[in-house]
């Protein structure tokens, strides 16, 4: 689209296959519950990585926020922000005991990214 080349990355939602996308320097990963092993060699490089975290305990279909970080944290991404979280993530208190350069998204956010 545009002349940017959209990667699909192969993801789980429970049981579903379904993809996340790579486009550039960056990924966007949501509603997923898994991440298959090979997915994660598709990742080399993403620097900015937009990636669902629900909420604190287990759900069948979605990531946890403990699970979300630590693939982030695999990927290596620069800057990585959750998105698709319950309510029950308090906002200000969640960002602060995440990392800086993990933290949660909000309606309106614009990230910049390299394509």
């Amino acid at each position: 689209m545009h002349g940017v080349a959209f990667a699909a990355i192969p993801l789980l939602h429970g049981a579903m296959q379904i993809h996340g996308f790579r486009f550039g320097n960056a990924a966007y990963l949501t509603d997923v519950s898994a991440i298959p092993e090979e997915s994660f060699a598709l990742l080399a490089g993403v620097e900015v990585l937009i990636l669902s975290a629900l909420r604190h305990h287990p759900h069948p279909t979605h990531a946890t926020l403990a699970q979300s970080l630590a693939w982030s944290q695999r990927i290596g991404a620069r800057q990585s922000w959750f998105t698709h979280i319950a309510h029950e993530l308090g906002h200000e208190e969640t960002n602060r005991r995440l990392p800086a350069n993990a933290q949660l998204a909000w309606d309106g956010l614009s990230v910049p990214v390299a394509l």
